[in-house]
């Protein structure tokens, strides 16, 4: 990340001249706020075409509900099998199904949603997923 040495803004100027602040930031796109002369917060000019380039996913909520999500990664898995920690672990990092809150489905919900898709999900002893054939 290139930072011009200008954007390097005390944290207090929070407090005493933030139109100071905004200011840098409209005219770098960033400000660098410090406290005790290193790096604490990043401020970032909203730019819809250049979030992806810093790294901040706007991305809209996936369209997947947790047993089509389970089933996706299921049927690309070995034997169609994954503990239900594992499966909640991927299910998450594709982005495939996250709660309301953005966090990621617990295996305990993994597990529960057997109960309810018994025709299309198995579990098995030691909290393993499978996937039935269709």
């Amino acid at each position: 990340m290139d930072i011009k040495i200008d954007s390097l803004i005390p944290f207090d100027s929070l407090k005493t001249n933030i139109e100071h602040v905004f200011s840098v930031v409209d005219k770098n796109g960033k400000v660098v706020l410090l406290k005790d002369n290193k790096p604490v917060y990043i401020v970032l000019k909203y730019d819809e075409n250049h979030l992806s380039d810093a790294g901040i996913g706007m991305q809209e909520m996936p369209n997947y509900t947790l047993h089509e999500a389970m089933r996706i990664v299921l049927s690309e898995a070995e034997n169609k099998t994954m503990h239900a920690a594992e499966l909640a672990d991927e299910i998450y990092r594709r982005r495939l199904y996250l709660k309301k809150d953005g966090s990621k489905a617990q295996y305990t919900q993994i597990r529960a949603r057997c109960g309810h898709y018994p025709d299309m999900f198995e579990a098995l002893p030691g909290n393993i997923i499978r996937l039935k054939q269709s």
